[in-house]
């Protein structure tokens, strides 16, 4: 069963940019608190989370991701992509991000979910930034964080290509249609594994770094050289130097539009490749259209046998099935 696409080697080097350090873990800031630009008018914020968002799990990357973009005036703002658990003591990443905003010049207009799991502290990010637009993929989030939908500057995000006014600004958003929620995962991060209904992984392409970030879980980058720990690698099937299906967080409810979705995507410019769970200064920046087209291609032909998730009839639980709060996960 082949799942992964090898890399290329980059043809040309990276340019030089700043080395990223690991300046929060488990929500508690362990050192200044500062971005490090990772590509033209992109930066990023490493810190280590627990794994399923517990504490008590093993311990892996997660990164904000802060976009420059710029409208048909030449006006800057920013993007925000991934909300990290903040350590609301120190005030940071607030701090952090209020910082780079007005040493760049470009206030915060936009925080945009990536996918699954990554909205259980994206609240916190809202009442931060009142001005800013916090955008949610409409569908699971709605039923599972009704208190963070509640707010009054959170809205939600229909399935397809969403926020045409970013697009214009070269930061295209897409929400991917036709995917479920699996149950394995469900188990391992203890929620009794109650199907939860749509996946809505939310996927991006900024023009200005080339890059391609694939939000929620539906592909992992081992990169090279990085380490990442023995479960995780038993439980993803993750190889050194590989991206990969995830095996464990999705199934397919609708074919045509997941397989549309596909397509779109590859409809995209991109070179790079950024993976919110990589670690430190690894990304891939050379052949990423590539190995994204051998990713999707199997899905594309509907090749079932090479992927590592199948198809179900789409289920969604009557009620909320956890809450707003999140707190007994955390």
């Amino acid at each position: 069963m082949e799942m992964q696409s090898k890399l290329e080697s980059p043809e040309n080097p990276r340019p030089v940019v700043e080395a990223e350090e690991c300046c929060m873990v488990l929500g508690r800031a362990v050192s200044d608190v500062r971005l490090s630009q990772i590509g033209p008018d992109v930066w990023s914020l490493f810190t280590m989370h627990g794994a399923g968002n517990s504490r008590f799990q093993v311990r892996l990357p997660n990164r904000l991701l802060v976009f420059r973009v710029r409208d048909a005036a030449g006006k800057a703002s920013l993007v925000i992509v991934n909300a990290v658990w903040p350590d609301e003591k120190k005030d940071e990443p607030f701090r952090a991000l209020r910082a780079l905003s007005e040493e760049l010049g470009a206030p915060i207009r936009f925080i945009i979910n990536p996918g699954p799991e990554h909205h259980m502290s994206l609240d916190k990010y809202a009442r931060a930034f009142p001005d800013a637009r916090v955008c949610v993929a409409a569908g699971r989030i709605e039923r599972e964080n009704p208190a963070l939908c509640a707010l009054d500057n959170v809205e939600t995000m229909a399935v397809g290509d969403a926020l045409p006014e970013l697009s214009n600004q070269g930061l295209h958003v897409h929400v991917w249609d036709g995917f479920m929620e699996g149950t394995l995962i469900n188990r391992s991060q203890m929620r009794f594994g109650a199907r939860r209904g749509t996946a809505e992984p939310t996927v991006f392409w900024h023009e200005a770094s080339g890059s391609f970030l694939n939000g929620g879980h539906g592909w992992f980058y081992w990169a090279e050289g990085d380490k990442q720990p023995w479960p995780i690698r038993k439980m993803m099937r993750l190889q050194e130097g590989h991206v990969t299906w995830s095996p464990a967080h999705y199934r397919v409810h609708d074919e045509g539009r997941c397989i549309d979705s596909a397509r779109r995507i590859l409809d995209w410019g991109f070179d790079s490749l950024i993976d919110l769970h990589a670690g430190a200064d690894k990304r891939i920046d050379a052949g990423a259209h590539e190995v994204a087209k051998g990713l999707l291609r199997p899905l594309i032909d509907a090749n079932w046998d090479e992927l590592p998730f199948g198809r179900e009839a789409l289920e969604i639980p009557e009620g909320t099935v956890t809450g707003g709060g999140w707190k007994s996960y955390r």
